[in-house]
């Protein structure tokens, strides 16, 4: 299924021709392929429907249910909430896995920070960029039932967003306009539900958008401000990130005195509370470069359909920085410094990469386990079957009668 494998023959049909020692050429294998293309067709449906409909519905409905938990345990909570999320994220591998995809991981290893508090901030190339982390970082900890995405509100009001908002990602509007609202927003949601629900890691793309949508405006606003325009990835946005260390960065080393129900603890370490004085602040800002081969980013279409460009087009990489965080990015003009610094050290990296085929510093390829994504599979499929009987199908039929009894 491979393009690089697939020509087209006399009657305009797809298909393999494979030489013989002598150079002669054997028949088209254009029924193989038709049948091949058969089953990644049924096996891209299924999942497509799982991601978009089941999964989302399942754990909506479950997380509904859990709710009522919060008046009695909210760690409790927390914890059945984490698990449906760490099965979700199984259900994405499963998909990746589907469509041949594999990742390898450059740089810093992060399992040593994965019960840490971290932000994370990735450059935005494509759709499968979140496959691309959601592999890498799927068996480090507790990282991918803890983590928090801010994602653009274009998939707010889809299944997948409904799940996702159960979850407590935040949503991010475009425009400049909206900059200073949604950023209020973001700093009220981080401070109302971070702490609240246990939250690990925040996640994010602060380019604002995919590469090849920002590219021209990225350039302009680099020539604008005298900075040296960048090739493969455009001068972040600094103003989520900067709202994520003000509020949940570490505070300065005054003495904070901090009341819990049987007494007053002191605490004099600037690293012990964050700016906010609700919890641990985050400690690491974790930067994600993540790259495909020569620059090509495959569609996520081509990618169900397992219509790959090239034999190592579904071979993806990611490479880590890991920095420890500073009081003074409180401060947005010192962050958008040191972020802009590392997006011209990100720059530099994919030339790199895409000339070279790999990252600097030490290459491990992600296994996948697939036991558990097998599991995934069974486990949705059964609480969707679950909710479904005893739920939605009682609801519709209610719903559907009451509406006839209107005529």
């Amino acid at each position: 299924m491979l393009k690089s494998g697939l020509i087209e023959t006399d009657d305009q049909k797809v298909g393999v021709r494979v030489a013989n020692i002598d150079g002669s050429e054997r028949a088209d294998n254009t029924h193989m392929i038709e049948i091949r293309r058969i089953i990644q067709l049924v096996g891209a449906t299924y999942f497509f429907f799982m991601t978009i409909w089941v999964v989302p519905v399942a754990c909506v409905i479950t997380v509904s249910m859990l709710f009522p938990l919060m008046f009695f345990s909210v760690p409790m909570f927390n914890y059945l909430e984490h698990k449906l999320c760490g099965m979700v994220n199984a259900h994405w591998n499963a998909v990746a896995v589907f469509c041949g995809t594999t990742v390898t991981e450059y740089g810093t290893n992060l399992s040593s920070y994965a019960e840490e508090k971290c932000l994370l901030l990735a450059n935005h190339l494509g759709l499968l960029d979140h496959f691309v982390l959601m592999q890498s970082l799927n068996e480090k900890g507790s990282i991918r039932s803890r983590w928090m995405w801010v994602i653009y509100n274009i998939w707010k009001y889809t299944p997948l967003g409904v799940m996702w908002t159960s979850h407590g990602n935040f949503f991010v509007n475009g425009g400049a306009s909206k900059r200073d609202s949604v950023i209020n927003a973001f700093r009220d949601h981080l401070k109302n539900s971070y702490y609240k629900y246990d939250f690990g890691w925040v996640i994010m793309y602060p380019e604002g958008s995919r590469f090849y949508l920002v590219k021209k405006t990225g350039r302009s606003f680099a020539e604008k401000n005298n900075l040296k325009p960048l090739d493969n990835c455009v001068y972040p946005r600094t103003g989520a990130a900067h709202a994520v260390l003000d509020v949940l960065g570490p505070a300065d080393g005054e003495i904070i005195n901090v009341h819990f129900p049987f007494n007053t603890v002191y605490f004099t370490d600037s690293f012990t509370l964050s700016r906010c004085g609700k919890g641990a602040p985050i400690k690491y800002i974790i930067d994600a470069t993540i790259g495909y081969r020569r620059g090509v980013v495959p569609d996520i279409s081509d990618a169900m359909m397992g219509d790959w460009a090239t034999v190592d087009t579904p071979d993806f990489a990611v490479h880590y920085d890991v920095i420890p965080v500073k009081k003074e990015w409180a401060d947005e003009e010192k962050l958008k410094e040191f972020l802009y610094e590392r997006y011209a050290i990100k720059d530099k990296l994919l030339a790199e990469f895409y000339k070279t085929g790999s990252f600097p510093g030490k290459q491990t390829k992600i296994v996948p386990n697939n036991y558990e994504m097998s599991l995934a599979q069974v486990f949705w499929g059964t609480l969707y079957y679950a909710h479904y009987y005893y739920w939605l199908r009682p609801l519709i039929v209610y719903g559907w009668t009451s509406f006839i009894s209107m005529f």
